[in-house]
This record gives C-alpha cells, sequence and structure tokens, in this order.
C-alpha cells in the first residue's frame, strides 16, 4: 500500500503540473519533454543499478503491449487536460483504478480478501469524490466538453497499461529492469507520433521558463511514480496497489488549492474522509 501511495503523490504532482505544461507550450510538446526526462532518469537509474536485462526474459510482447497502450493513454491524457476542464478531467481519468484494479481480480486471479476488496472500492470511491466538483462536474458531462471523451479514453488505456505494467514487475522481480524497459518502450513507441504531428510543436519556441521546467519537474514525477508501482507490484497484491495509487487526483486537486486557490466544496470534504477510511481499510487487509 505504501509503495501505491508513493506513486499517487508521483502521478497527481504529474497531472498537476502536466496541465500547467500543457496549457502554455502545447500536449504533446509538454508531453515530450516530460518523457525526455524520464528516460534519463531511468537510464541513469538503470546503470546504477548495474542489474541487467536477464529478467525481462519472455516478457518482450508484454513490453510492447504496455508501450503502445501507455503511449496512447499518455497522449489522449495530456489532450485532455490540455482541454479541460479539470473539474470534468480529473475524476473521469481517476476511472483508471476501477479498471485496473477489476482486471487483476478476474484476470490475475488475485484474492486479497473481503477487507482489503472493501477498502479498495471505498479508496476509489472517495477518489472520485474529492476529485469532482459535484456542480461543476454535472455540468460538464451536461455540456458534454471535448475533454470529456480524452479523459474517458485515458481512463481505460492507464488501466490496461497499468495491470500490464505490475505483471511486468512481478514476474521479473526486478522494478529498475522494469522501468528501464518500458521507458524505453514507450519512448520508441512515441517515435511515430511525434513524426507525423511535428507541425504541432510551433508553440514550444515561445514557451516560457515556467513551461519547460513544469514539463520537466512532471517528467520527474512521473519516473517517481512509475518506480513506486512497479516496485509495489513486485511485494504484494497488484490490486492493493492499484488502489492505493488511485489517490493521485486527490494530490493534484491539493496542489491546485494550495497554489492556485481554488476551492473545495462539500463533496470534496466528505471525498477526503471517505478515501482516509478506505485507506485504513486497506491497510489492515
Amino acid at each position: 500500500m505504501i509503495f501505491g501511495l508513493l506513486a499517487a503523490i508521483g502521478w497527481g504532482t504529474t497531472d498537476f503540473l502536466g496541465a500547467v505544461a500543457g496549457r502554455r507550450m502545447g500536449s504533446l510538446p509538454a508531453l515530450a519533454v516530460s518523457q525526455l526526462v524520464g528516460i534519463i532518469g531511468a537510464t541513469a537509474l538503470f546503470f546504477a543499478h548495474g542489474g541487467g536485462l536477464a529478467a525481462m526474459h519472455g516478457l518482450v510482447w508484454f513490453l510492447i503491449a504496455n508501450g503502445v497502450i501507455a503511449m496512447i493513454a499518455y497522449s489522449v491524457h495530456y489532450r485532455a487536460l490540455e482541454l479541460g476542464p479539470v473539474a470534468v478531467v480529473s475524476p473521469v481519468g481517476a476511472g483508471y483504478a476501477v479498471v485496473g484494479f477489476s482486471l487483476a481480480v478476474l484476470l490475475l486471479n488475485e484474492q486479497p480478501g473481503p477487507v482489503s476488496i472493501l477498502g479498495g472500492l471505498i479508496t476509489i470511491g472517495g477518489v472520485f469524490l474529492v476529485s469532482a466538483n459535484l456542480p461543476l462536474l454535472r455540468a460538464g458531462l451536461h455540456e458534454r466538453p471535448p475533454g470529456l471523451w480524452w479523459a474517458v479514453g485515458s481512463a481505460v488505456g492507464f488501466g490496461v497499461a497499468g495491470l500490464i505494467l505490475g505483471v511486468i514487475a512481478r514476474d521479473s522481480h526486478d522494478w529498475v529492469a522494469t522501468l528501464f524497459t518500458t521507458r524505453v518502450v514507450l519512448c520508441l513507441a512515441y517515435l511515430p507520433l511525434l513524426v507525423a504531428r511535428r507541425k504541432t510543436f510551433h508553440k514550444i519556441a515561445g514557451a516560457t521558463a515556467i513551461a519547460y521546467v513544469a514539463a520537466a519537474v512532471a517528467g520527474a514525477f512521473d519516473l517517481m511514480g512509475v518506480a513506486s508501482y512497479s516496485a509495489g507490484a513486485t511485494q504484494g497484491y497488484l490490486s492493493v496497489v492499484l488502489a492505493a495509487s488511485a489517490i493521485f487526483p486527490m494530490i493534484a486537486v491539493a496542489l491546485s488549492v494550495a497554489f492556485l486557490h481554488e476551492r473545495l466544496v462539500f463533496n470534496q470534504y466528505v471525498g477526503v474522509v471517505v478515501v482516509v477510511v478506505g485507506l485504513l481499510l486497506l491497510g489492515l487487509g
């Protein structure tokens, strides 16, 4: 559960900074900068670790599937953050945990116990409450803003990619090699997209230093999230790690309150309490 919480901190901070960068330089350029930082960090960690790639034997097709699906999910998610509104994108995107948690229980035959399952479901429900301004969400869903369906697509993509990433880490028993190889395959999967949409990079020359810094730091926190998630998958039930990592929108909301001076509504305060209860049950389970 601790690894899942660390992953949530990494991904929640990435979401916040990704939105800041994406609205200043465009979603794809921001994503390219963040992933460049991520692959540099993963490579440095891999060579410092010195474990080699032997643990990845027999997992090539899982790596390819993870890279392609994660590439699509990241691209769609950054597009959703660029279009907004965050009040719709964040809670809908958090649905990735429902997808991943369900797949882990059904396909991997995990049996974390009724208390852990209840805790996971309560945590995911609390995340929805804390990341959603319900009045704005209802209005946004009614108006069907451009970011809505992009957020739905990213939730499904991240749920499937998260499950595959967890399987790779669990079967290889080497989270460093998992981190490095999945980052490499992800970046290779991006190359055709970057070439095809190279004209979208026209904003990057005029982007402010804040946009570059936000994108770069987002990449570092994303790497932290993937590393923590991969390490957690080697230690216990993947479904529990997925459920704990689902609180990442709560981190993004907290950063928005702290730095953008956004105000919480009643259901978000209720969601905080629900998340705490769910995490306690996960820990007890």
